[in-house]
């Protein structure tokens, strides 16, 4: 259960923090099995009012932002990452319908898209495989940037 809980700390903060990560390398062994506990935790996740003990979520700090991690959602649907979770602005009702909510989103690409290239300061983890620490290591230092990962192996 660390490993799954460790997973969601993309969406900490609604992913707005720099320590935020916003990788997640899999090992090819374990990544279905993984991935499918994975999906189920995150479709979990309660989004609402902040102040309120039951959200685990809450809305981006503005409708900048929102359309910035949108933009880069779609940007990833266009390089061929595959949406595994999430990807959509959340509508809320009553009193936070006017909130800048976003569904938590987990893609499954390849390092050379964007969204593993880029941090987006959002709810949005990109997801790959490795066969041995080799790759894993390849993939991790492979950035210009210093995106945060998460690694997981058998």
């Amino acid at each position: 259960m660390q490993a799954l809980e460790g997973l969601t700390m993309f969406a900490l903060n609604q992913g707005e923090v720099c320590a935020c990560p916003s990788r997640a390398l899999i090992q090819e062994s374990i990544a279905e099995s993984f991935m499918t506990r994975a999906l189920q935790r995150v479709k979990a996740i309660w989004m609402g009012n902040p102040l309120e003990s039951s959200t685990m979520m809450g809305a981006q700090v503005s409708e900048e932002h929102l359309d910035k991690v949108l933009s880069y959602i779609q940007i990833g649907r266009e390089e061929g990452a595959q949406c595994l979770v999430g990807g959509d602005r959340l509508v809320q009702e009553g009193d936070l319908a006017n909130g800048f909510y976003m569904t938590p989103t987990i893609f499954k690409g390849n390092n050379r898209m964007r969204l593993f290239q880029e941090e987006i300061f959002g709810p949005v983890l990109a997801v790959t495989t490795f066969k041995n620490e080799e790759e894993a290591l390849d993939i991790a230092n492979d950035t210009p940037y210093g995106t945060g990962s998460w690694g997981l192996d058998a």
